[in-house]
């Protein structure tokens, strides 16, 4: 489950009550109520669902850190150091084919990344810009997503694995010329996303992290208990 906005709102809504009430009675039956609805809404079963937007220029969903490779001029190689202060500790095209390079971009210009027309594995179309695009994050995050242009060589494979290169999830990108695709999961666990595919380039790579359900209940049970001891300490001065 994806822990958003209206979720965070109704917490906080809670610890309002909690914070505002005038006696440790009420402030114990509103706390009580505030948890069990929190756990309520959390306790779902941890599970991934992959994710389908719209590519740029309309793109969606936005969320997180978006990087859109329009920070060099169209025709420089793709160095796999180049979004370190951003959050991703690499990008590579794991399978040395082509040029691995930004070039003028048909979905949110000027730049998409890819491995040009010479990127040929020769087992599929030979139309060029075939690979394996690897992106490997600095932390761990529960959302990611790609926009991938020109997808009609063959079918694009998005795979997501943990710190330990183990595989969490894989699922093929939709058809067309464009289009968006990605992950959301309930636990920060991805270290690499990787696209696989036939003829096809990358741009408006997406990725966040989010508190897990545990946290938001642990911080909120927290605030809480600190609310009711000031106070109770307060009326004590009184």
């Amino acid at each position: 489950m994806y822990i958003n906005t209206h979720l965070m709102q109704v917490l906080y809504c809670y610890l309002d009550k909690f914070m505002a009430q005038q006696n440790n009675i009420n402030f114990g039956i509103a706390f009580g109520v505030g948890v069990a609805v929190a756990s309520t809404l959390l306790a779902s079963p941890s599970q991934a669902a992959s994710l389908v937007g719209t590519p740029s220029p309309s793109l969606s969903p936005t969320f997180g850190t978006l990087i859109n490779f329009d920070d060099k001029a169209t025709g420089t190689l793709v160095s796999s150091s180049d979004y370190i202060a951003q959050g991703v500790t690499s990008i590579t095209e794991l399978e040395g084919l082509g040029t691995f390079a930004r070039y003028d971009s048909f979905q949110s210009q000027p730049n998409y990344i890819g491995t040009g027309a010479s990127g040929e594995r020769g087992t599929d179309a030979s139309l060029g810009w075939d690979g394996t695009i690897q992106f490997k994050f600095t932390n761990l995050v529960n959302q990611v997503g790609i926009g991938i242009a020109n997808s009609q060589g063959g079918p694009e494979i998005l795979s997501i694995y943990d710190s330990n290169y183990n595989l969490l999830e894989s699922f093929t990108a939709p058809d067309g010329e464009n289009t968006y695709a990605g992950f959301s999961r309930a636990s920060r666990d991805i270290k690499y996303f990787e696209i696989k595919g036939d003829f096809f380039a990358v741009d408006d790579l997406q990725f966040q992290s989010v508190p897990e359900p545990s946290t938001i209940i642990g911080t909120l049970i927290a605030l809480g208990f600190s609310a009711g001891f000031k106070r109770k300490l307060y009326s004590r001065r009184a």
